[in-house]
């Protein structure tokens, strides 16, 4: 199904070209990544104590600065897809850019900490919300085959970014002449807005939702010209005459419309739309209708540039779909499952639903009804609890420990650089067949809370710090990169949208309240040791408790056994313990 780097389907328009202008997708969400998470989990290093000396706070109501910020990010989400959906990743990255931008931009005009929540926090996080989402959207519409390593490689950018900024913004503030913090901040706005680039790079491809409805609005406008322009015409040609004789003007429509659909299911492939709207130069001669179908082809109308129009359910993918079961099995019978294109409701009535009818639909809170999935929910909020903690509070934890001040920084540089090869090497662990991925994740999960748990007990030599901060990295950035598949490894890819938007809402209330009180609990405990102690726990109990996913799903298969088509969709059996994933397959193929 695979031919020079192309995926094709039987399904109308499902081509993915895997190579080719996807690598430019790649570079630009690995520099989205490289800026945006750059900036984000370093603020607490780089601002911390600047903003508290220039603004009197302590740290609990400073932080919350940086609470709000990654919080705003992903409870965003749901809406983000929304608008990804309707207007494309490009408007919505630069629109989402020169919101971020902006709110770092003015800034730099009033240093309070109340406007900061506003312009930082809520602005700031608002845009980097557009942002982010597009980011990874657009790598799963390029590849398909190499969609991990496509995945691994824009997603290093966060890692690489984390390693720089605390690298050069203390020079940037401290250096005698130079920006204080707030000029830091409008430097920083400068850089945010190189994104505007990076999404320019995101061409569309014919099956992102957003080119289904320019390609409607722009078909529908070429359409009531032509009925305008044939409203105005007085005299008839012999044709024309001839023509209105024998058919009704609705009909003649009707079969003028026909004759070039390109959402045939009989389609194996999808061609040129050069070569599938053409017709033969007799025939075009003979016909009653050339004049109605010279104009719908014409060139310059740009309506046949696309075959047809398609959306993704595993856009946000981060595995390999080798992973799917029905991948494996059918690529032609997967992309109809996950591919919806116009021609499965080119019959149907569509009916505009609202703002608040999309959200709804994105935020599936009936999936919580699965005791399975609940409890991952759970697992994500306690995860997000603590997880920002050792970013936003390692260089002061560093200070109470006597760490010398240019060596500080060292620490976030080491979190990192850690989590680039964490989220390459435990991401290339998860596609392994012979790899539990969930005692995988949890044991993520253990190892980066025990390093957070760790760091209070760290003395005045940074090297002690650089220890728990490599661990914590790479185990942390391994969960970052499982997260997808083992939300499809619960309900099945086809319900990977509606889950996410769901965990994006636990992840960012969760973030929001962690750092904030994190920051007030070091100041009413003039030390790191009972809020690390904490919220360390809370990222340690996060994966403790998901051992009991199998007993729950055992005990929910015992009732319900879960369907072929679940089982298609990636969902794992746990009827039987120990059952690896070829075992599953076998299983599938005797149903």
């Amino acid at each position: 199904m695979t031919s020079g780097g192309t995926t094709k389907s039987a399904a109308p328009g499902a081509v993915t070209p895997d190579g080719g202008w996807g690598w430019i997708i790649v570079l630009a969400s690995f520099m989205i990544h490289f800026i945006m998470d750059g900036i984000t989990y370093s603020m607490g290093d780089i601002y911390l104590q600047p903003m508290m000396n220039r603004l009197g706070e302590g740290r609990g109501k400073v932080s919350t600065i940086y609470g709000i910020l990654p919080a705003v990010t992903l409870g965003a989400g749901p809406i983000v897809t929304i608008l990804v959906n309707t207007y494309g990743c490009r408007l919505v990255t630069i629109v989402g850019t020169t919101m971020a931008a902006g709110g770092f931009l003015i800034s730099y005009f009033w240093a309070n900490v109340w406007f900061y929540y506003l312009a930082i926090g809520v602005i700031g996080g608002l845009g980097f919300g557009l942002i982010y989402l597009p980011a990874i959207v657009s790598v799963g519409y390029y590849f398909e085959a190499k969609r991990s390593f496509a995945m691994g490689i824009a997603v290093c950018g966060s890692g690489l970014g984390t390693l720089a900024f605390p690298l050069v913004m203390p020079y940037v503030i401290n250096k005698p002449l130079w920006f204080d913090y707030d000029g830091a901040l409008l430097l920083e706005a400068g850089i945010i807005f190189i994104c505007v680039i990076f999404g320019g790079l995101m061409v569309p491809l014919p099956q992102e939702p957003s080119e289904t409805r320019r390609i409607e609005k722009k078909t529908a406008r070429a359409e009531k010209k032509r009925l305008a322009s044939q409203a105005t015409t007085r005299t008839l040609s012999p044709i024309d005459e001839q023509r209105n004789q024998l058919l009704p003007k609705d009909r003649e429509s009707d079969i003028a419309l026909k004759s070039i659909s390109p959402n045939e299911r009989g389609s194996s492939a999808v061609v040129p739309g050069e070569q599938q709207f053409l017709m033969d130069d007799n025939e075009r001669a003979t016909s009653p209708y050339k004049d109605d179908l010279t104009e719908k082809i014409r060139p310059e109308d740009n309506t046949t540039d696309v075959p047809v129009v398609i959306s993704r359910k595993d856009a946000v993918y981060r595995g390999s779909l080798h992973n799917i079961p029905l991948f494996n099995e059918d690529v032609d019978e997967y992309h109809n499952q996950v591919i919806t294109t116009t021609a499965d409701v080119e019959h149907e009535i569509k009916a505009k639903k609202s703002f608040v009818t999309q959200l709804t639909e994105q935020i599936d809170l009936n999936l919580l009804k699965d005791a399975a999935f609940a409890l991952f929910a759970v697992s994500n909020f306690l995860t997000s609890l603590g997880f920002n903690v050792p970013y936003n509070f390692a260089n002061d934890l560093a200070k109470d420990k006597n760490v010398p001040e240019g060596e500080r920084h060292w620490i976030i540089m080491t979190i990192g650089i850690a989590n680039c090869f964490g989220r390459v090497i435990i991401g290339l662990l998860g596609d392994r067949k012979w790899i539990n991925r969930l005692t995988l994740y949890n044991t993520t999960l253990i190892i980066a809370g025990a390093a957070t748990i760790a760091a209070p007990f760290c003395t005045s030599w940074v090297v002690t710090h650089m220890v728990y901060a490599a661990f914590f990295g790479f185990f942390s950035g391994g969960y970052v990169g499982l997260t997808s598949i083992l939300v499809v490894d619960l309900v099945g890819v086809n319900k990977l949208s509606d889950a996410f938007g769901t965990l994006l809402l636990f992840q960012g209330v969760a973030v929001a309240i962690g750092t904030p009180i994190c920051g007030t609990m070091r100041d009413i405990f003039t030390g790191y040791l009972w809020p690390y102690l904490i919220f360390g726990g809370s990222i340690l109990i996060s994966g403790v408790i998901l051992f009991a996913i199998p007993f729950l799903q055992r005990r929910k298969e015992s009732r319900q056994q879960p369907t072929k088509h679940e089982l298609d969709m990636g969902v794992l059996s746990y009827s039987k313990q120990n059952l690896s994933i070829p075992d599953q397959q076998q299983q599938q193929q005797q149903l």
